[in-house]
């Protein structure tokens, strides 16, 4: 029987990735099923371009030349569209002396004319003449409310890719928080796994059809770890807790072909290397 526990550690330190001679040689060009980053070393999912969340460390995943629909986006709560353009200005910009639209529209006249109907407007927060009429805004986050004077507290939690992991909510603000096992990142928002312990850098484990072999993310070998005699590996799979490394071994015959495991303790190398199971359902 295989030994408990035994899953795939993706978030912990010691992680593995089962891949090919051909994969190794192809070094960094993503798979057809993945987008490439403008740095041209990462690779994010396809399905996560253009969702709104920024994946690729440079953002070139939602960049508008790549997302062509995040060009016309629509202005935010307590911002005010120029006229006949994209460009969103603050409400608190407006009628403040200061031409910020092509046009002129954010201030003139009627910044003067209007400027005492703010008064009957009955505004919770702030007030500012439009072209339109005087028009309430908030402060910070909030939005209007559909009285068109009140504000009420924005849920940033449910704006997507407002959090990497966890958001609470609370009034005028959130916070973003992370799971067991995973740090926040200085931009407040996002989670990285820890690196524990601190003196095991990650590993990955390489299966090909040749042998098995353990590197560092570079692609530098790990030292005192010899590759094993693995041939023609067509699945593999680590136990962290364990530390044991499990594989089908596929032999010249049917009859060849098996399932052997083997320990990495410290990763000081494999051993105590066995035969789980032999099995014609392997091959």
């Amino acid at each position: 029987m295989l030994p408990p526990r035994l899953a795939l550690a993706l978030a912990l330190p010691l992680a593995l990735a089962l891949t090919t001679a051909a994969a190794i040689d192809a070094g960094k060009t993503c798979s057809p099923k993945q987008f490439t980053c403008q740095d041209q070393i990462t690779c994010v999912s396809k399905g996560w371009r253009c969702d709104g969340e920024k994946d690729c460390p440079d953002g070139s995943d939602e960049a508008p030349e790549i997302c062509p629909q995040n060009k016309g986006r629509q202005c935010q709560p307590n911002e005010h569209n120029c006229l006949g353009t994209e460009l969103c200005v603050p409400m608190g910009r407006l009628c403040d002396g200061v031409q910020d639209c092509a046009d002129g529209s954010d201030e003139g006249a009627h910044c003067r004319e209007m400027l005492t109907n703010c008064s009957a407007r009955g505004c919770q927060h702030r007030c500012v003449p439009t072209l339109a009429g005087p028009t309430c805004y908030c402060q910070g986050p909030f939005r209007l409310a559909s009285d068109g004077h009140s504000c009420q507290d924005v849920d940033e939690c449910a704006v997507h890719g407002a959090c990497s992991q966890v958001c609470a909510n609370s009034e005028g603000s959130y916070s973003c928080s992370c799971v067991e096992g995973y740090l926040l990142q200085p931009d407040g928002r996002s989670c990285k796994a820890k690196n524990e312990p601190v003196d095991r850098p990650p590993v990955l484990l390489i299966a090909n059809s040749q042998n098995i072999l353990a590197t560092y993310l570079s692609g530098v070998p790990v030292p005192h770890i010899a590759p094993t005699g693995a041939k023609q590996t067509t699945a593999m799979d680590f136990s962290y807790a364990s530390e044991t490394v499990c594989w089908v071994h596929v032999g010249e015959q049917a009859a060849q072909t098996d399932l052997r495991c083997a320990r990495i303790p410290n990763l000081k190398g494999f051993v105590d290397e066995r035969v789980v199971n032999i099995s014609l359902s392997l091959h």
